[in-house]
């Protein structure tokens, strides 16, 4: 789904503040810090500027260090959609411990890629690339084949990811919090042994949600062995990715924050009730019909007077039920300028005039052409009457 994919590099320009062309240390809001660079020496760094947005983000320690783990990521994670999902939610819920006016953001420095590796085997005795004592995930239980191992045993924990938040004392910018997110399955995808079929086990949520505080508590323990961060605050949050396939990501389920200490309680564990709904669809139908109309209507409305138009899909993010977030795209065949700034300026017309949605909630609308490329953008932002419109 194109449009997730948009929009998420929208977010993360806006999040991650990157390396430009133009002096960052001559911009009047950027900060001049030391850090420690790669190899353990101080170096001149700098913090990137604030920017004025309706969201709190992180500002970002430049130059920007990638994680110490980088590449992995995309390897353990189903798709790009669960990996923006995963790197922006962390950071959202990282805000309830990590101020994003007190702290700095920056990739995780701590975690391995090799640690991390070991950590997601099984745990067991030494197999390579199966299982290890060191091992989150659930061992072999029962079963005499590969196939039957695995269905009875699946695989639960797919990656660990790190943030780090940065603190300045005295000039100097030092660790001040860690967030670490478990990114569980919803099913297990597995291979038979000697190229054969693959499979597909359904998971049961409450289940997984159980092993993922079971593993998270074990993985604590082993982050307090880790130099650097033995007394540093933990946050940890599970994320629940969907299944393979599917037009949205997943969404974060829970999450501790157990500061200095070494050990997770029940009563540390805050539980989350957020989603994404993909319109049209069934189950935005049968789970928030009234946005699942509202969306069906300004369709129609488009088609009135474009009826040769591509149709249009849309993703909204629910938090508590309520819709926090509205994604649009608008795939569009017109073979003249002149007839898409028409419908731009149609569609403008129908956000200000006979918008349905709560217009407090922030919604993009991207119209692209049939290779992908974007055309406009249409945004509306909170306390504000009319859109922002960009045409390319």
């Amino acid at each position: 789904m194109k449009s997730k994919k948009i929009a998420a590099l929208t977010l993360t320009s806006t999040l991650f503040l990157g390396a430009c062309s133009f002096d960052l240390s001559q911009k009047s809001d950027t900060k001049e810090v030391i850090t420690e660079s790669e190899q353990g020496k101080e170096v001149q760094a700098v913090v990137s500027p604030a920017i004025d947005t309706t969201d709190s983000y992180y500002r970002t320690v430049l130059p920007f260090r990638p994680s110490v783990a980088r590449g992995m990521t995309q390897k353990r994670v189903s798709s790009r959609l669960e990996l923006d999902e995963i790197e922006t939610g962390l950071m959202r819920h990282s805000t309830q411990f990590f101020a994003p006016d007190k702290y700095y953001y920056q990739e995780g420095q701590l975690l391995e890629a090799d640690q991390i590796a070991q950590w997601l085997l099984r745990k067991g005795k030494a197999v390579d690339g199966v299982s290890d004592p060191n091992g989150l995930n659930p061992a072999y239980t029962t079963g005499k084949s590969y196939k039957e191992k695995n269905q009875k045993s699946p695989l639960i924990l797919s990656h660990i990811l790190e943030q780090d938040y940065m603190l300045e004392e005295d000039k100097k910018l030092e660790l001040g919090g860690t967030s670490v997110a478990l990114v569980l399955n919803s099913e297990y995808v597995f291979q038979d042994e000697n190229y054969g079929p693959t499979y597909t086990v359904k998971l049961d949520e409450k289940k997984v949600i159980a092993e993922g505080k079971r593993m998270a508590n074990e993985l604590v323990k082993k982050m307090r062995k880790t130099d650097g961060i033995k007394t540093t605050p933990i946050h940890v949050a599970l994320y629940l990715q969907e299944s393979e396939g599917s037009p949205v990501s997943g969404h974060y389920v829970s999450s501790a924050f157990i500061g200095r200490g070494n050990q997770i309680s029940s009563n540390d564990w805050k539980n989350y009730d957020e989603k994404y709904y993909y319109y049209p669809s069934g189950a935005a139908t049968n789970d928030v019909r009234d946005d699942a109309a509202k969306f069906d209507l300004f369709k129609d409305r488009l088609e009135d007077y474009f009826p040769n138009y591509t149709g249009m899909m849309g993703e909204g993010f629910y938090q508590e039920g309520e819709l926090k977030k509205l994604e649009i795209k608008i795939p569009v065949q017109f073979y003249g300028k002149a007839e898409l700034v028409a419908f731009i300026q149609y569609v403008t017309y129908l956000l200000e005039n006979r918008w349905e949605y709560n217009r407090n909630v922030p919604t993009t609308i991207t119209v692209t052409n049939l290779n992908g490329d974007t055309e406009a953008m249409l945004f509306i932002e909170p306390d504000t009457k009319k859109p922002i419109v960009k045409i390319r």
